[in-house]
């Protein structure tokens, strides 16, 4: 039981155990972070008025110390941190003293106990904080404060229009950057923030993306192309993606000690489900070439060495890719190995599978993927199929 400053903002919490477990409760109190004194886990002494305030402090928290203890007294062993939060707000009556809190001061505290709590990773948590701050550059457009209560319907207009226009963002990414923003006002309606809920009623339509995968004769393109040293690396590792099915993140992990008979067993780092990759033939030989010692490379790096080598093999059909901002459609001809990167390769093995007829289930057991809608989201058309079964009922 005590208490630490947490935040940029400085908030001090009180942090206290339930059976062995920690948890933490914001007092929603401010102080300098020069003020307070570490050892003691309350202000420092000070003379004239930055004494008084600290003195003032220091007696609220003291507040919360013997409150606690009083419940601790009552409850015994049926306490718990639902009730230690209703008895706190009741008692300090931070139900009333919240509503001067702004959007941002939530935010904080929020985003504070996600990275304590290691709930979200770090490219989740830096997700929220950059919806944070176009938030943040809105409202200084508009020269005022948000506040929770003020995010109604008319602000939610505001905001996609500002995304669009103003940050030229299209709708699946905006799809994606306002359930992060949702996720957190979900978060302040559990906790009894008096928070508009306007926003269960914001919808934002996900289009139809078009995604490139590769196809047979593609593969063999690539695994028999003569390059040099370095590009040739380059090419060996989106090989592997491709005959593995594995995400970048985890295939550039391999090593022998993943090896369980004829399989590679591995847990995803994104999503932590198991994979069970069969050790085939040309996956084992690359692997083998290098020794199971993969040079881990930054994934921004390896797309545009990827985008390289398919440009020397010729993949430069010109595709038409559109992106919607609501309802204006933004049209633009690119060749094809400018969309092809790390991902590719997955989306590869996971339609080649499917063009030769490998039960869903055994693929999704390949990749880790534990949905079917998940699946089908990887899988590209098969043309080919398409137009052949086709004519033959056609023609």
């Amino acid at each position: 039981m005590g208490f630490l400053l947490h935040g940029k903002y400085n908030y001090v919490f009180f942090t206290f155990y339930i059976q062995g477990k920690k948890y933490r409760y914001s007092t929603k109190i401010k102080i300098d972070k020069d003020e307070w004194d570490l050892a003691i886990q309350r202000p420092k002494a000070r003379r004239g008025d930055v004494g008084k305030a600290n003195k003032k402090i220091t007696f609220e928290l003291n507040e919360y110390q013997r409150f606690y203890e009083k419940l601790k007294s009552n409850y015994k062993e049926s306490l718990t941190k639902e009730i230690v939060k209703t008895k706190f707000d009741q008692h300090f009556q931070l139900a009333q003293s919240v509503k001067a809190l702004t959007y941002s001061d939530y935010f904080d505290i929020y985003i504070e106990q996600k990275k304590e709590s290691q709930s979200i990773k770090k490219g989740s948590w830096e997700a929220y904080a950059r919806i944070h701050d176009a938030i943040l550059e809105m409202a200084k457009t508009e020269k005022t404060t948000y506040y929770l209560t003020g995010f109604d319907g008319a602000f939610f207009n505001r905001f996609i229009k500002f995304l669009r226009v103003n940050k030229e963002i299209s709708d699946n990414t905006l799809k994606r950057k306002m359930g992060f923003f949702k996720s957190f006002l979900n978060w302040c309606v559990k906790n009894g923030y008096q928070t508009n809920k306007a926003f269960k009623q914001v919808s934002i339509k996900g289009r139809e993306t078009f995604h490139v995968s590769l196809k047979d004769k593609e593969v063999d393109i690539l695994a028999g192309l003569k390059l040099d040293k370095a590009l040739d690396y380059y090419k060996d590792l989106f090989l592997i993606g491709v005959y593995s099915g594995q995400r970048y993140s985890d295939y550039s992990r391999f090593n022998r000690k993943f090896i369980d008979g004829n399989n590679i067993v591995i847990r995803a780092k994104k999503t932590g489900q198991f994979s069970y990759i069969p050790l085939n033939n040309k996956l084992k030989d690359l692997l083998d070439k290098y020794e199971w010692s993969l040079k881990l490379i930054a994934s921004q790096k390896f797309n545009q060495h990827i985008q390289k080598i398919c440009r020397i093999a010729g993949f430069d059909e010109v595709i038409q890719i559109d992106k919607f901002y609501g309802n204006t459609k933004v049209s633009k001809d690119v060749p094809r190995w400018k969309l092809i990167g790390s991902h590719t390769a997955r989306r590869t093995f996971i339609t080649l599978s499917a063009q030769r007829n490998v039960p869903k289930s055994l693929v999704m057991q390949a990749t880790g993927i534990k949905s079917y809608k998940t699946l089908e989201n990887y899988t590209r058309l098969d043309i080919d199929k398409l137009n052949q079964e086709m004519f033959k009922a056609w023609d």
